[in-house]
């Protein structure tokens, strides 16, 4: 049932014909999910930007488990495969703790990310984030690895096309824990943990989080937290939405991401915003 070690761990492609101008963005997918929840986004994509998505080793139906190596890495990789360099980086869920990992272990070491990394800008949906190690107790473990079955529930909602009855959809979300395995679930709550080390601040680069006033998974606190940290970053919530603007909101999420690439394009960053 779980012998797929031979699956490709990271797959990188470009959606759409290419933008003949304007930025080049990289989609990248949280834990258990897969390229197709940028699928709503990719049909309202603001004009002009060129996207490419990563199908991650943690995604639906990849490897059960990969050798021991920083997950921040295969971002890095991903990164590295778009011709041409990334623009800006739009990460969801998970991604965003090994986004924020691999920035900020690049500024740590006195390297400059959007030199050493190409990478101009990044977008933040629905993050995870702590300042403060006391803020994770003992007695919080089992809501946390709760949030990733209701993740998985909220995925097969989002992704169905026809209502599914509410306990078949909690099965299929315990299978796809069940396929995800232990393994991924260990990597998560690790980075998870490891937020409070960051070095967000020396980040440096743009940044513009985008939370969902509804979330139960990642709370939007988090986000509002992570963008302070961060200095200089922007924060937009979207109304009457959950854990994945993109799928549940793709056009109001769309106008989120083209006006953050206006003011790339003009230079800089924009104010804080919540809508």
């Amino acid at each position: 049932m779980f012998r797929n070690s031979e699956v490709e761990p990271l797959v990188v492609r470009q959606q759409g014909v290419p933008a003949q101008a304007g930025h080049r963005a990289l989609l990248l997918h949280g834990l258990g999910s897969s390229e197709s929840c940028w699928d709503s986004f990719l049909a309202h994509r603001p004009p002009g930007l060129d996207v490419w998505t990563a199908g991650l080793p943690w995604r639906a139906g990849g490897p059960y488990a990969v050798s021991e190596r920083d997950d921040s890495a295969w971002i890095g990789e991903a990164v590295a495969r778009v011709p041409g360099g990334v623009d800006v980086v739009i990460a969801h869920s998970y991604a965003t703790l090994l986004l924020l990992a691999l920035l900020a272990g690049t500024a740590s070491e006195g390297a400059d990310p959007c030199e050493a990394l190409g990478i101009r800008a990044v977008v933040l949906v629905s993050p995870f984030f702590r300042q403060d190690p006391k803020e994770f107790a003992w007695a919080q473990l089992p809501a946390t690895l709760d949030a990733m079955r209701r993740s998985a529930d909220e995925n097969i909602r989002l992704m169905s096309r026809s209502g599914l009855d509410a306990g078949v959809r909690a099965d299929m979300a315990e299978l796809a824990c069940a396929r995800l395995g232990p393994h991924w679930a260990v990597r998560y709550l690790d980075a998870y943990l490891r937020t409070p080390f960051l070095a967000a601040g020396r980040i440096g680069l743009p940044v513009h989080v985008v939370v969902g006033d509804r979330d139960t998974i990642a709370s939007p606190a988090e986000g509002e937290t992570l963008a302070g940290a961060l200095g200089h970053a922007s924060i937009e919530r979207i109304e009457d939405c959950g854990h994945s603007p993109m799928a549940e909101r793709p056009e109001r999420f769309s106008h989120a991401v083209q006006q953050f690439l206006a003011t790339l394009s003009a230079g800089h960053t924009p104010p804080a915003t919540v809508n």
